[in-house]
């Protein structure tokens, strides 16, 4: 039995059933996980939930921002865009609710205790525990399930950008969402910054959210997607996925069997 972490799909159908191969993935005994974002862009957001809806047994996802305004359109409909035809033939699609009830209760986090890994779509906040982290996904996945509605008409927003115990309400959730699902670079004063989104040494002023030393403390290994334009990166506690398959670079998957890096093995179409 194998277990694969797959980076960005953003709709690219094809090109997930080439990396399936290509990684000889058997759903019979096999597992994979995706780090978010499986729609949007590629142009097959339709036929890629579909198929991991029909494999949902032995699939895990963690929501990305482009699922999260994906589920904000169909619950919200005045969000709706008419320029976006590829989210339109989702929500025309006869198994429509179906796939987007099953989508609402995908997670913002995912703890793999076998291979002592953390996955997540964006990042996880720099000044966090793995204890904090935790907590914090799992009382916004229970709202999301709970108020969706309310939750996605209050969701989008840049503030507030720094935390503290002391938020509430839909501060709190914001902060949550926005850190799981859009965080790339903070300030150094441990604000998020949504502008940046290129390579790291185009924002010298900014710290990326890996790089923070209080990362070092949580002792499991994070694996995250998001960031194309950082693409394949690793470094002693993190690992970025998205390769940017939707910008004409290539989709990617993380092969883990072994407890030690030694036993990850990176497959690419």
């Amino acid at each position: 039995m194998a277990t694969y972490i797959i980076g960005d799909v953003q709709g690219c159908f094809k090109a997930l059933l080439k990396l399936l191969k290509k990684i000889k993935f058997d759903e019979s005994k096999d597992k994979l996980i995706f780090c978010g974002d499986l729609v949007n862009r590629g142009g097959e957001s339709l036929e890629v939930l579909r198929w991991v809806y029909a494999h949902k047994d032995v699939c895990q996802v963690t929501l990305g921002n482009h699922d999260l305004s994906l589920l904000a359109q169909y619950f919200v409909p005045k969000l709706r865009k008419r320029k976006n035809k590829e989210f339109n033939k989702v929500f025309q699609s006869r198994d429509c609710s179906k796939l987007m009830n099953w989508l609402l209760k995908q997670n913002l986090l995912l703890e793999l205790k076998k291979f002592n890994t953390l996955v997540v779509h964006a990042g996880i906040y720099p000044t966090w525990s793995k204890k904090r982290a935790k907590k914090e996904a799992i009382r916004v996945e229970k709202l999301l399930q709970k108020k969706p509605v309310k939750i996605f008409k209050k969701m989008y927003g840049a503030k507030p950008n720094h935390w503290d115990k002391s938020l509430k309400g839909m501060d709190r959730t914001r902060f949550v969402i926005n850190s799981f699902t859009r965080m790339r670079f903070l300030y150094k004063n441990y604000g998020l910054n949504f502008n940046a989104k290129g390579s790291i040494n185009k924002s010298p002023h900014l710290i990326p959210w890996f790089n923070y030393k209080t990362h070092k403390k949580m002792n499991s290994t994070i694996i995250f997607g998001h960031w194309s334009t950082l693409g394949l990166f690793s470094n002693s506690n993190v690992m970025c996925l998205d390769t940017g398959k939707v910008w004409g670079g290539r989709l990617t998957a993380l092969k883990l069997d072994n407890l030690d890096k030694k036993g990850k093995h990176i497959f690419q179409v």
